[in-house]
């Protein structure tokens, strides 16, 4: 799956509230599924709403999910050029990430639960797009490189299921192999009222008259992550960091 480049963060305004569910039976990531099928379609201006409990709507241009390498920022850049070998690309959207290393030469397997993420993929020339989740990976693929990106941790939904899924990621490293994944340090946020880590969100997505229910996910510290990993036999290194939090870590098995 695709996710959005930033979070909401800031207070907690009656206005910052997620608005309701059109329809309980909406998957939560229907919104952006709609969204990307509309700018595929030619809406070039489409805007997807993301809401979080812990602050105010923001607006994520659309057009984010197909970006150019030229568009991509620290984050994405400095993953893309560590990429090694065989690439899997864990939550690929539309394909932005694994188009430019596709034309780089690389053998990329882009995984993304979305139609329309993946019928954009397809649309692009990619060989190698699956619709789903891990479950996609054959039991012997391996890889030497997965991306998870995009403040791709926040799969973990929460820090108590960051270890497991960094182990399911490791399990499909090939030897030597490593994870390349990002997400957005929250400790200076306001901290929420009910006592958990300020990086344990509630998410809602609307885009048009669609918007899905309220699903949990995760932004986390890079020290926190290497606690996690170290839990499951992984070791972590940070390899960059933007303005505002966001930072890029490597996972591997064995030494840094």
């Amino acid at each position: 799956m695709a996710r959005t480049a930033k979070p909401v963060g800031g207070g907690r305004s009656q206005e910052g509230r997620p608005p309701p569910s059109s329809a309980e039976e909406v998957q939560p990531w229907a919104p952006l599924d709609a969204a990307l099928a509309a700018y595929a379609a030619g809406a070039a201006d489409a805007t997807l709403a993301m809401y979080t409990d812990v602050g105010g709507p923001e607006e994520v241009p659309v057009s984010l999910f197909f970006r150019s390498a030229s568009e991509m920022g620290p984050v994405e850049s400095a993953a893309l050029a560590r990429a090694e070998g065989r690439v899997l690309d864990l939550g690929a959207g539309a394909g932005a990430l694994a188009m430019v290393l596709r034309k780089r030469g690389f053998a990329v397997t882009a995984v993304e639960l979305l139609p329309a993420g993946c019928a954009a993929m397809v649309e692009a020339g990619l060989p190698d797009v699956r619709e789903g989740g891990l479950e996609t990976v054959g039991p012997d693929e391996r890889f030497d490189t997965v991306l998870v990106l995009m403040n791709g941790l926040g799969f973990a939904g929460t820090l108590e299921g960051l270890p497991a899924f960094l182990r399911c990621l490791a399990d499909v490293l090939s030897p030597g192999g490593r994870i390349l994944a990002d997400s957005t340090d929250p400790r200076g946020w306001d901290p929420p009222e009910d006592g958990r880590y300020p990086g344990e969100v509630h998410m809602q997505l609307r885009f048009a008259a669609t918007a899905g229910p309220p699903f949990p996910f995760l932004f986390v510290d890079a020290d926190a992550v290497a606690a996690a990993a170290a839990t499951v036999g992984l070791r972590t290194d940070v390899v960059v960091r933007e303005d505002g939090g966001r930072f890029l870590v490597r996972v591997v098995r064995g030494p840094v």
